[in-house]
């Protein structure tokens, strides 16, 4: 058992100020793990995550010791916690830029190879996915909405709707629900 699973327990059962330290144990910046530790051994007694769980959860004193400490240090906590919002902005900002530049070099390539690669490959996803409603308009069978997305997504992607990927985890989802 790690840390980060004693983060998860108090985050999910915890109230405000214990779910804080919690949301300090699942993070990745270790000053802000290793504040969530001691924070969390000085209520427990305990350094092991393993039996910190368990005083946590069988000792109803230790979760208010724990709530009493991150009361008295709940400006480190929220500045931790928001160290690591701002790494994440940071990550997710340069993961962007990084993409742009890459995407602009291949549109700005002396190789005709290179730069028509990604506009064609667009076009004749799209114009498939047009073949394949058409296909199943006339042969009167249900349009598969994720064989239908698969062959938008070069399109979606090369007119600059790239995020949109994250949203079809939820769809992918319901469909093994159903």
């Amino acid at each position: 058992m790690s840390w980060s699973n004693v983060g998860e327990w108090l985050s999910q059962n915890a109230t405000s100020g214990a779910a804080l330290v919690g949301s300090l144990l699942t993070g990745n910046i270790p000053g802000a793990v290793a504040a969530g530790v001691s924070l969390v051994a000085g209520a427990t007694g305990q350094t092991d995550p393993t039996k910190a769980l368990i005083s946590l959860q069988q000792d109803p004193t230790t979760m208010i010791r724990l709530k009493e400490l991150a009361l008295k240090e709940e400006e480190n906590i929220r500045s931790h916690i928001r160290s690591m919002a701002e790494m994440q902005f940071k990550d997710d900002q340069a993961s962007h830029e990084a993409t742009q530049r890459t995407i602009q070099s291949g549109d700005n390539a002396e190789d005709i190879v290179v730069r028509r690669t990604r506009p064609l490959q667009s076009w004749a996803s799209l114009i498939a996915s047009f073949a394949y409603v058409g296909y199943n308009q006339v042969t009167v069978q249900e349009i598969d909405v994720f064989v239908l997305g698969a062959l938008l997504t070069l399109p979606w992607a090369y007119a600059g709707l790239r995020q949109i990927g994250k949203g079809m985890d939820s769809l992918v989802e319901m469909r093994r629900n159903k």
